[in-house]
């Protein structure tokens, strides 16, 4: 997405082509939000950053660390729909908007961005590798207001990073979503990538066909379903 340079304040972040955090908070504010109200539609909303940066920039110096910002905002481009809107919310950290996008579906997109993030090489960086936490939050489960989103998200960033980083984390509040990381091993995190790009569907939708394939092979054990 290319931002205007008209605007008052910065739009596009030089380095990166992405929206400055100010630009990124403006649309969340003036169109993302009013958009998602008025359509009664899906919002999600993350922050992450990368771990151990600091000694990539004390290791290869500013060119090195500028080297890696770069590549790494290019992979979120390209994991992530045309759609959303990206910025580097500040040094090492990004985010980014997705709008029409379920809490779950953007769960599964941010595994797939986290998983490219830890895969990526570095031209003149040999055995350089990074990875990323995660934050994840959505309107209007986990706030109505710009403020309340990125506050939300934040929290979620810090849930990530104090419990082992290298992960996408939900708010505290929000128990209904274990990271997958935590229930599913690597190699079958790697054949439903694939097979999912095999069949050109996203992740959480073979993930809900499969699920509802257990719940009819146990129905027999689950008796009737509750009274609505």
């Amino acid at each position: 997405m290319g931002y205007p340079n008209t605007f008052e304040l910065a739009a596009t972040d030089r380095m990166t082509g992405l929206a400055t955090a100010d630009y990124f908070r403006h649309l969340l504010r003036e169109e993302l939000l009013p958009r998602a109200r008025e359509s009664d539609g899906p919002l999600s909303l993350f922050l992450f950053d990368l771990d151990d940066f600091l000694a990539i920039n004390q290791r290869h110096g500013r060119g090195g660390g500028d080297a890696v910002l770069t590549r790494v905002a290019g992979a979120l481009t390209e994991a992530l729909p045309e759609t959303a809107v990206l910025t580097r919310y500040g040094g090492d950290e990004f985010g980014g908007a997705l709008p029409d996008t379920r809490l779950d579906d953007a769960f599964t997109l941010l595994e797939e961005l986290r998983r490219r993030v830890g895969s990526l090489e570095f031209e003149g960086l040999p055995g350089v590798r990074i990875t990323c936490s995660i934050g994840l939050a959505a309107f209007p489960i986990h706030g109505q207001t710009d403020a309340e989103l990125m506050r939300q998200a934040d929290e979620a960033l810090y849930i990530a990073k104090e419990s082992g980083r290298n992960k996408v984390a939900l708010p505290l509040a929000d128990s209904r979503m274990v990271t997958k990381t935590s229930y599913y091993t690597q190699t079958q995190l790697e054949r439903l990538s694939r097979l999912a790009k095999t069949l050109g569907r996203n992740e959480a939708s073979i993930l809900r066909e499969a699920l509802d394939d257990a719940l009819k092979k146990y129905n027999d054990q689950l008796g009737a379903p509750p009274e609505r």
